[in-house]
């Protein structure tokens, strides 16, 4: 049996340093061997000392929400993976891997340390549904310059891109988000980024004016009955992120609860009504997507059609407005070519888990800005059996890799 080496990894909760232990190994399971070559302690700077010591002192009850969130979510992931199984009359131990992103918390792109945290626990997916579980997409991107964001384009590009026509998809979730798909074009071709706030401003919107009585504006009913007020579409528009080129990621911490409780605050002292304001921040939506397409998209290759998915496709104030900006560009769902519009993003997620276990590198550095390519997603093996034909396929499909080298 051939040796291994192996490092082990450990911090402490004296938050005082990180350990690495570097170990030579003979035998496999049970009978694995080991034999400790060399050990370093790596202190922790001071200023991330102070810090390590700051958050475990400041925000323990944060902490243990965001822990108990974490548990919370990856049982409802694991419910809705059981859920569509079952639906499907198809059982578990058929399904070869599962992608689950996890619930986006945090995403900042820039910086000196680029970071990103996504709750929904893997472990209890994996346990529940006894299937390997591929998570944390994002972070492999980031690590390599990228932005960690748009993560499905590669899904994308494989679902809808044409050989003879110039297409775009517009996702209006919480962010309303662009990718760009030149006929017959290339993977490199591809460009993919967050355009401007969408359903997280127009929700918010709703719930601050409301005082929480409605969570958003139920197929634009109330944003069609206002006005649209240029002077605060202006004030939202002069947001320096909107004119800088792709590749862009949105910190869509920033135009969360701050931005929004400032344009109610706006609204109020300008006497504005609820209608007025959800009308101008839909205005705002079209019109910041109709602007990109325009400033970022090749300008001698004209789209001609325009797939829509996400929530926001409910809202029909939002997609008559967009019909006024993309005038004479065919408009669709993308549930015309087999794709529902509300679970574009899970399909992706689906395709992304596939990827890994092929051994494709799946980020795209065009829309990312990544230094390279590189295979994404961190593993958690499901069922014995299930880990086992994973490992089986994976190997497959490396081995003619292997007899190229």
């Amino acid at each position: 049996m051939p040796k291994r080496w192996l490092i082990g990894l450990a911090s402490g909760s004296s938050g005082d340093g990180v350990d690495a232990a570097l170990l030579e190994a003979e035998g496999v399971g049970l009978e694995l061997r080991v034999h400790p070559v060399l050990a370093v302690h790596q202190p922790y700077a001071r200023d991330l000392r102070n810090l390590i010591t700051q958050v475990a002192a400041s925000v323990q009850s944060e902490t243990k929400h965001a822990g108990l969130l974490h548990r919370l979510l990856g049982e409802t992931f694991a419910a809705a993976a059981r859920q569509v199984a079952d639906r499907a009359s198809l059982s578990l131990q058929k399904v070869q891997c599962l992608g689950c992103p996890g619930h986006t918390v945090w995403h900042e792109a820039e910086g000196r340390f680029p970071s990103t945290l996504a709750l929904g626990m893997a472990a209890v997916v994996a346990e529940r549904t006894g299937v390997t579980t591929v998570s944390d997409f994002c972070s492999r991107d980031l690590v390599v310059g990228g932005l960690g964001a748009p993560p499905i384009t590669l899904p994308d590009y494989l679902l809808f891109h044409h050989p003879e026509e110039n297409r775009a998809l517009i996702h209006l979730g919480s962010l309303a988000r662009l990718t760009y798909l030149p006929a017959g074009g290339r993977l490199a071709q591809t460009l993919s980024f967050d355009v401007c706030p969408c359903n997280a401003l127009l929700d918010g919107l709703m719930q601050q004016l409301t005082a929480g009585k409605e969570a958003f504006d139920q197929g634009g009913k109330h944003g069609v009955q206002g006005c649209c007020i240029e002077a605060l579409l202006q004030r939202w528009h002069a947001h320096s992120y909107f004119l800088r080129r792709p590749p862009k990621s949105m910190a869509r911490q920033n135009f969360a609860g701050e931005f929004v409780s400032q344009a109610v605050q706006m609204a109020h002292q300008a006497s504005l009504s609820l209608h007025d304001v959800v009308c101008t921040a839909t205005h705002f939506v079209s019109r910041t997507i109709g602007e990109a397409i325009r400033r970022f998209l090749p300008k001698d290759v004209p789209l001609q059609h325009v797939l829509l998915s996400g929530g926001g496709v409910r809202n029909g104030l939002l997609w008559h407005l967009l019909e006024q900006q993309l005038a004479g560009i065919t408009l669709d769902k993308t549930d015309r070519f087999g794709v529902p519009s509300e679970a574009r993003k899970a399909l992706g997620f689906g395709m992304l888990a596939a990827l890994t276990m092929d051994g494709v590198p799946a980020n795209v550095p065009s829309s990312t800005g990544a230094a390279g390519a590189r295979i994404l997603g961190t593993l958690t093996p499901g069922s014995s059996a299930n880990w086992a034909r994973c490992l089986n396929w994976m190997a497959a499909q490396m081995a003619p890799l292997a007899s190229e080298e």
